[in-house]
């Protein structure tokens, strides 16, 4: 249903694509879907993945601004010591928010984040925030 749709409406973007067919496949009634908001793909790198890592360190209260300035640099070190570029490209994340009926028949708001392969050619991972 929501593919059909889509074909009425005019080209997507990749990863908005694969988030169309993925709720096809799993959501409860894919006709109740209605999307909030879709996010543009952000770069998971070795590095993004330690600063997420630090952000929600520091938000526990376990690092301060000055300790996570120290561990990002001890970590970009550590991985160009391991012959890692840490900037190099693991795979991408898109935040998502919609309306959709659950098992029920209440329909519920969702925010979810995808994690898409390297390439985004599949969706390799869901989370709900």
């Amino acid at each position: 249903m929501i593919l059909a749709l889509l074909a009425l409406t005019g080209c997507k973007e990749k990863h908005e694509r694969l988030i169309d067919e993925y709720l096809d496949a799993h959501l409860k009634d894919p006709a109740s879907y209605q999307n909030i908001e879709i996010g543009k793909p952000d770069l998971i790198t070795p590095m993004s993945m330690a600063i997420a890592e630090c952000l929600e360190r520091k938000k526990a209260g376990l690092f301060s601004l000055d300790t996570i300035n120290v561990f990002l640099d001890h970590w970009k070190h550590h991985l160009e010591s391991a012959g890692i570029n840490p900037y190099d490209t693991l795979g991408w994340e898109v935040s998502h928010r919609y309306r959709a009926k659950n098992s029920f028949g209440a329909t519920d708001i969702v925010e979810v984040v995808y994690t898409f392969d390297k390439g985004m050619d599949k969706i390799t991972e869901t989370r709900q925030k």
